[in-house]
């Protein structure tokens, strides 16, 4: 019945409790984190909550939070956390420091290809039109010199170059009539320094594809169960993707580690460490 498979998910849940706590304290102390939210329904409620997600290199961690607003990023990224961000441009990251604080350079693309296919056309759509051909040049820089096809001195100098008109056309924009998209440019370069940490943090990502992918799970999952119904729903939901997610950047089996963790509990010997974080 449903009941009992409702209960069973509460005690699988229960079991994988400390992984996740442990997949969420590993994840604050790596240097690169990247970190996003989507929606989340829980089924007679009209307040939408959201999953959060943080991943690193070997780990991901999933919890459903109420809101989406700096002080949920601050519980779930760690209020002093030295690690560099990257994230798309939702306000709740703001408080993080400009130098660690990497936009997703995509987002930002896809935010001004709207600007370039205004309506109204005119000096609007010139400008937005611009910009986006800029940006595809930035990715197409980082390409070739990740190919080895440019030095790092040839790299620098054409992101310099580009960094240079990037902020002159933005501040052209910040002067179209379309009010929309002049506060857009306005916005942008207010947090300028955030489309250029990977300048100065070799290996640092131009976007944030990887938390997006790590969702794709969660979002699998609401669009064919709708949402969850109870608080043990959604504990279940972000424990079971957490290890799924991580087992995939491993390699590991999820039915394999879950059924080592239950195995473990049920047959009350020390806590399987199966992600090795206890060592980490």
């Amino acid at each position: 019945s449903i009941g009992l498979i409702s209960e069973a998910q509460g005690r699988v849940s229960s079991m994988l409790t400390p992984t996740h706590q442990a997949l969420h304290q590993h994840i604050k102390k790596a240097s690169l984190v990247h970190v996003d939210e989507t929606t989340h329904n829980r089924n007679g409620e009209e307040h939408t909550r959201w999953v959060w997600l943080l991943s690193s290199e070997d780990a991901v961690f999933q919890q459903v939070k109420y809101f989406r607003n700096k002080d949920a990023a601050k519980s779930i990224l760690g209020e002093h956390t030295q690690a560099i961000v990257v994230s798309d441009q939702c306000p709740s990251y703001n408080w993080i420091e400009p130098e660690r604080h990497q936009f997703c350079l995509a987002h930002v693309q896809r935010n001004l290809q709207q600007m370039a296919d205004y309506s109204g056309k005119g000096l609007t759509a010139s400008i937005g039109n611009r910009l986006v051909l800029l940006f595809k040049s930035v990715f197409r820089t980082q390409h070739r010199y990740e190919a080895g096809d440019v030095d790092e001195i040839m790299w620098r100098r054409r992101m310099q170059r580009l960094r240079r008109n990037i902020k002159r056309w933005l501040e052209c924009g910040e002067n179209v009539p379309a009010s929309r998209y002049s506060g857009r440019c306005r916005h942008i370069l207010k947090y300028e320094q955030g489309l250029w940490v990977f300048l100065n943090h070799p290996g640092t990502p131009l976007t944030n594809n990887e938390a997006e992918r790590c969702l794709r799970g969660s979002v699998i999952m609401r669009k064919i169960c709708y949402g969850t119904s109870s608080d043990r729903g959604e504990k279940f939901r972000s424990r079971i993707l957490s290890v799924v997610e991580t087992c995939k950047k491993r390699k590991l089996s999820p039915i394999t580690v879950i059924s080592t963790i239950i195995a473990g509990v049920v047959g009350k010997c020390d806590y399987p460490d199966v992600f090795g974080l206890t060592s980490a």
